[in-house]
């Protein structure tokens, strides 16, 4: 019954329906140059990570204890 209406509908539309202007349907020129292509980098402003050895266990900062102030944590 829904597939019916759907169809039924849309060819009744379609035949209301106004027809495009004939620059959007013309086909393209080929004799028309437009504006030069350009590449740009993709990379500008980027930073380079490279991997590292890792730090010993001595460089690492000390942890708070439960109930001192400071740090932000609870």
């Amino acid at each position: 019954m829904y597939k019916r209406l759907l169809i039924l509908s849309s060819a009744v539309l379609s035949g209301c329906a106004v027809p495009p202007p004939e620059w959007i349907v013309a086909p393209a020129d080929p004799q028309w140059r437009g504006p030069p292509i350009h590449a740009a980098d993709v990379t500008v402003g980027t930073q380079t990570f490279r991997p590292v050895e890792p730090r010993g266990w001595g460089n690492m900062p000390p942890q708070e204890k439960k109930g001192e102030v400071g740090g932000g944590r609870e």
